[in-house]
């Protein structure tokens, strides 16, 4: 094998930064590739070299083969490192490089093609004498064998789709009465996905946990693991929090782990490293085998900082034919390492994700913390891609010392211009059930109503106060659209020696609420009014009801960008950034932005809302539609799941708004939206 001196990234974001990295420690130039959404990102800057690669939909540029390897050629490059996600595990980008003799890092086609498909790969497992989650995963794949197939397997069971992955068509199924629909759902979003409707059938562990082990080989045929990692905490099927090595888990079943996934990997005589992931029963500790990851994984940071070996230079090297530099006897694990992901997302808005500006970005810097990451102040969120913005990794000689750095380091990362989920890993954390037996029903069992922010209203208040001085002294003041508005907001009344009003208002879903501040100076009495619309009459209303008084003194620090404040006799720093009437506040312990409208605004909202009927479904944002589960003439119920919407790689159910009959759908499987485009229309029932 030829050495490596000149190495394409067929990835983005953080990944690519993060092989940039090992590059420049092998001495190894390093080629960047970026669709249009991505000419400024952060892997482009960090890369020796870059190449545009095509249009920012992911089809015509990350996972386009034959365009990443036209680049490489281009670029005359020795290898190509696939990262995880994208082409990572794609035999035709193999295929690709072979034909043009440029080095692939990662494992054979073969190895690859043989794991690729989970009903195959069962099958492999059962024959070396590894558990498998019981079910079905046979060649038929009609209806009528699925059912009879799913009364064997019993329920509760899990349907899957045979070539995915990321927890794309894969349905949880209760009960007999249920079945036939989800199993439609999962066979077209399979299909939609992965371009293969295949499903295998697995019966359902209710209390389980996700354990891994990862493993490596040569090309000289040796194989080893880098022991485990527990992955149980998780939403949808997308990993939230990764640590190694697992806790609460016997020597014995430990031990029997790592055997059966180094004989699976010897099987394939695999060469590169992979991870073999398993199902483990968090009562019995019985095991079973469920899927091997023929490429590096998003969580691969927790193994390093335990063993010490860099994973990604190991590929490079594993690449170019060198044999492992340790054997399994040379191996040690020390200490432990948490791993979180950073996403651009609205935990208290069903996760929803999140595009915009990164307006404020400081990563934390303490001992024992590391911070993987693919943006910068600056970096713009888009919805092409997924919604990670980092990773967190603590490590510490015990778990409990990894947590605490851990949630130090959370909370000194600060983060404006889009909402996160920063609070929401915190509060993960900080659960004394964190250190007991986890599974993959944590966080369900967290907030079984779903996670809300702490402290909203009087963070809303804050904001508010911290815009009103950032205007106070500003002749162009955002909110008013005349000189005599201008004045009278802060200027006429002070001079007076009476104590400035002015109002802003805040659009939330349905609702706006009128903040109202009086005083000055820095000197607040602010006042939350939440209202279900906005009206004449809401601008001079009295404060009774429901409303909320907070008495806020602050000092704004624009230069720091920070602003101090007193609520109640309690003293703290915020930092704080302003985009024209948009405040973002980041601190130790909260993210949050909120954009306030002037009152025309908020009437014209109203009216807005007033003409736009409830009977039709937009798209939220950019996304490409995976699933439309309805026709036109099909009658529907309000809350039923109308379509479904892939955006920042997240599918997203779109129910109906009102119960009728569907009278047209605008879209179909397949078809690349823009925000705010009308995908369905319904013709609601008369009473």
């Amino acid at each position: 094998m030829k050495p490596i001196k000149r190495l394409l990234i067929a990835n983005r974001g953080e990944i690519a930064c993060r092989i940039i990295r090992s590059c420049k420690l092998l001495g190894i130039e390093s080629v960047a590739v970026f669709s249009d959404a991505d000419k400024d990102a952060q892997h482009v800057i960090e890369a020796d070299r870059a190449v545009y690669i095509g249009a920012s939909v992911a089809t015509a540029s990350y996972l386009n083969a034959e365009g990443i390897v036209a680049a490489a050629l281009k670029m005359k490059v020795d290898a190509i490192h696939p990262g995880y996600g994208f082409l990572s595990e794609s035999t035709e980008l193999i295929r690709f490089c072979e034909e043009c003799q440029i080095t692939f890092v990662g494992p054979s086609l073969d190895s690859i093609a043989q794991m690729g498909s989970k009903i195959h790969a069962k099958r492999i497992a059962l024959e070396l004498g590894i558990a498998t989650v019981p079910g079905y995963n046979g060649e038929s794949q009609s209806v009528e064998q699925l059912l009879l197939a799913a009364q064997d397997v019993g329920y509760p069971l899990l349907i899957k789709a045979s070539a995915g992955g990321g927890g794309k068509g894969m349905r949880i199924v209760y009960s007999h009465d249920e079945f036939s629909g989800a199993l439609t759902q999962a066979k077209k979003e399979s299909l939609n996905s992965f371009s293969d409707d295949s499903v295998l059938l697995e019966k359902y562990i209710v209390r389980s946990r996700h354990i891994e082990v990862q493993v490596v080989g040569d090309s000289q045929g040796h194989v080893c693991h880098l022991f485990d990692r527990e992955c149980s905490i998780q939403r949808n099927y997308q990993k939230v929090i990764e640590e190694a090595p697992a806790g609460n888990l016997s020597d014995e079943t430990r031990l029997a782990l790592f055997d059966c996934a180094v004989k699976l990997a010897k099987h394939l005589n695999y060469q590169g490293v992979g991870t073999v992931e398993f199902i483990v029963d968090a009562d019995s500790q019985e095991f079973y085998f469920l899927e091997m990851n023929t490429r590096l994984q998003v969580e691969h940071p927790t193994t390093e900082l335990i063993t010490g070996i860099d994973l990604v230079a190991l590929q490079i090297k594993i690449a170019q034919g060198e044999a492992l530099p340790f054997s399994q006897d040379s191996l040690t694990s020390h200490g432990h390492a948490i791993e979180v992901r950073v996403n651009a997302e609205d935990p208290s808005n069903n996760y929803a994700p999140e595009i915009g500006s990164l307006q404020l970005y400081r990563e934390p810097q303490a001992e024992g913390i590391r911070v993987d990451s693919g943006v910068a102040q600056g970096s713009v969120i888009s919805p092409f891609y997924d919604s990670m913005l980092a990773k967190v990794i603590a490590w510490g000689d015990t778990r409990g010392l990894a947590s605490q750095r851990l949630l130090k380091g959370l909370a000194d990362f600060s983060i404006a211009g889009v909402k996160t989920n920063r609070e929401f890993l915190m509060g993960l954390v900080a659960r004394p059930e964190f250190h007991k037996t986890l599974t993959t029903k944590y966080i369900n069992d967290a907030f079984p109503q779903g996670w809300q922010p702490w402290g909203e209203d009087l963070h809303l208040a804050i904001a508010a106060a911290a815009l009103a001085a950032q205007q106070e002294n500003h002749a162009d003041s955002f909110f008013c659209d005349t000189p005599w508005q201008r004045l009278s907001n802060w200027r006429l009344t002070t001079q007076a020696g009476v104590p400035a009003v002015t109002r802003l208002y805040l659009q939330q879903a349905d609702a706006v609420t009128t903040v109202q501040l009086v005083g000055g100076q820095g000197r607040y009495l602010v006042t939350l009014q939440n209202e279900n619309s906005c009206s004449e009459e809401t601008a001079v209303a009295s404060t009774e009801g429901d409303a909320l008084e907070f008495d806020i003194t602050l000092s704004l620090h624009a230069e720091k960008g920070q602003c101090q404040v007193e609520v109640a006799g309690s003293r703290g720093m915020l930092d704080v950034v302003f985009n024209d009437a948009q405040v973002n506040l980041s601190s130790a312990k909260l993210n949050r932005g909120y954009t306030f409208i002037s009152l025309e605004e908020a009437l014209l909202k109203e009216s807005a809302t007033q003409a736009d009927n409830s009977n039709i479904i937009k798209a939220q944002m950019p996304g490409l539609i995976t699933d439309v589960l309805v026709k036109e003439g099909d009658e529907i119920q309000q809350g039923d799941i109308a379509l479904a919407v892939e955006s920042m790689k997240l599918i997203n159910n779109v129910a109906a708004p009102c119960s009728g009959k569907v009278a047209k759908v605008f879209c179909a499987a397949g078809d690349n939206v823009e925000s705010g485009v009308l995908l369905i229309e319904i013709e609601p029932f008369t009473n």
